[in-house]
This record gives C-alpha cells, structure tokens and sequence, in this order.
C-alpha cells in the first residue's frame, strides 16, 4: 500500500501535504462551528438595531475541535462562516484523496492531477496573502499553512518527474477531445458554472458576502451586516480557490480526451460528491433560528443544493 511512489522525497512532500489537508478537511466538516468560536460555545445578543456590529457575543463551555480559529469575541469574523467551512473541507477532502492515489498508483501521467492542484493551491496562497487583515490578531497558522502545503506539493511535482509525472503533457490546444457529444456537454456544463463561481468568489468575495453592493452574482445584499453566522469575504474567497482545480479537472479532460483520466474523473466524484452532500445536509439540518432572515439563507441553500447537484451529475 502506499508503495505506487518509489521516491522518498517525493513521498514525504505528498504524505505531509495529504495529511494537512486531512486534518483541516477533517475539522473543518466535524468542528466548524467550534472553530469559529475559538473553541467555546457561544452566543450572540442581537442589538435593537439588528447590527451585527453593535451586538455582542458571549462564550460559554469549551467545545471539541482539532483546532481553533484564535479570534476573540471582538473580531469580525468570530462566529461566522461554519457552513462555507464545511463546504471547503468536503472539497479539501477531495485532494487529499488525491495525494493517497498517487502514493497508491503511481505518478506516471498524474500531472492532469497535479497542475490543477497546484494552480488552486497557488491561488490560495495568493487569496490568504492578500486577506491576512482579515485573520484573527496573533493567528497566522492558516496562512503558514497554505503556503506550507502549496510549497511541499510544488516540490513533489518537481521530485515525481523523475517517474514519470509529466508523461502526455502538452498544451497545444486541438479544440474539444471528447467524441461524444452528449458526453462533451456534460463536462461543458461544470466547466462554465467552475469559471462562473471561481471568478464571482475569488474576485467578488466582498459583494458575495454581503459586505459592499459589488456583485458577479445575485445575493441578498448587506447580510453581512446583519446575519452574524454570514461567511467572511476571505472564507468566500478561499472556497473559491478549491474550485479551481476540480473546474481544471474537467477543462483537461475536454481538452486532451478521457483516455487515462480516471484519476481526474474519481476525484472529481468523490470531492464535487461529497460537496453536494454537504450541501444537502446543510440545507436539512439549517436551524432557522441562526438567522434573522431565514427564507433569504433557505433559498441561497436550496440554490447551492441544486447548482453542486447538477455539477456532480455531470
């Protein structure tokens, strides 16, 4: 098990990358809530005003989680974004898996893998770098981490091209790959809602999180303001970025043809799988009592519900 990468370095890059990914992927979907609230239960007074700013939070018990945020119940981004958090750690999840059928198969041919994680690494590295404002005072482990993981995955590409990593690489465009045309509009349809969602989180995160009025997509506006569980601008902007190597997935299978592509084809099941559940069960088990506008954040759901449905089917 595990013996499908025979170079030690390249073993250790893919195995400490893997299991930082696991470790948030697996926090982030069992312990959302209480890495949010710093690793206490807590609760939030609502001013009269209906201003998250001018409410108050206050923290109880302690709760379990591998880790926690570190923001105080100052912070703006105390409490907030447990649902986007699942979301990232369902699609994390994914590449995780990802690391463990490389150290299982093999590299060879394995950059149709590699370069779209690596792209969405990179521009989470980027995303973290230019949102490190945003992170709780003192609390600089995401943003280490991230880059941390971007670099040890780097350096596992750079060690598996000596098995191979890089065999059927080409960039020449010949135009759509994939014969079947019924087959070509199943991956066509990912792909636009990928480049859709990526650009409206990546370079719309303030809109889409309800901060300030610019949006790609429609949202209802200001509940930033006034939904205090609301994501924060960065969490947006992160899930994002984990979008853009399962969109990448799919452009490289239209791109050079399904032939050998099962690896891109099972993870993209298994992350864009698990991602739909997630939604599902956030929408089933959505306490309406988290928000003051519960219909709005129902129809968001339901909207994520459908649209990662549709994805996944595809």
């Amino acid at each position: 098990m595990f013996d499908g990468v025979k170079g030690m370095p390249a073993k250790i890059c893919l195995g400490l990358s893997a299991l930082i990914m696991l470790v948030y992927a697996m926090n982030f979907i069992l312990f959302a809530e209480c890495y949010t609230t710093n690793g206490a239960e807590a609760t939030f007074a609502a001013a009269q005003s209906g201003l998250v700013s001018e409410g108050t939070w206050t923290a109880g018990k302690s709760c379990t989680a591998i880790m926690s945020s570190g923001a105080d119940l100052n912070h703006e981004g105390f409490g907030r974004g447990a649902e986007t958090l699942q979301l990232m750690g369902a699609l994390m999840l994914g590449l995780a898996m990802s690391n463990l059928l490389i150290l299982n198969e093999g590299a060879k041919g394995k950059w149709s893998l590699m370069i779209p994680i690596l792209a969405g690494l990179v521009t989470m590295s980027i995303v973290m770098i230019m949102g490190r404002d945003e992170l709780p005072d003192g609390n600089n482990s995401p943003l280490i981490a991230t880059i941390f993981v971007t670099a040890v995955y780097a350096g596992a590409y750079f060690f598996l091209k000596e098995e191979g990593v890089d065999d059927g690489l080409t960039f020449e465009v010949k135009g759509i790959q994939v014969k079947d045309k019924v087959t070509t509009g199943m991956f066509v349809v990912p792909v636009i809602i990928g480049v859709v969602f990526s650009i409206n989180n990546l370079l719309f995160g303030d809109g889409y999180a309800g901060k300030d009025s610019t949006t790609f997509l429609p949202v209802p506006t200001q509940y930033f303001d006034t939904e205090h569980h609301a994501a924060t601008p960065l969490q947006i902007q992160i899930l994002g970025s984990l979008f853009v190597p399962y969109t990448l997935f799919a452009v490289n299978i239209l791109r050079t043809g399904p032939k050998g592509k099962w690896p891109l084809g099972h993870i993209s099941m298994f992350g864009i799988g698990f991602f739909a559940l997630t939604t599902i069960m956030i929408l089933l088990f959505n306490d309406a009592a988290r928000w003051n506008a519960p219909e709005d954040v129902n129809s968001q759901l339901v909207q994520n519900v459908i649209i990662s449905s549709i994805v996944w089917i595809c």
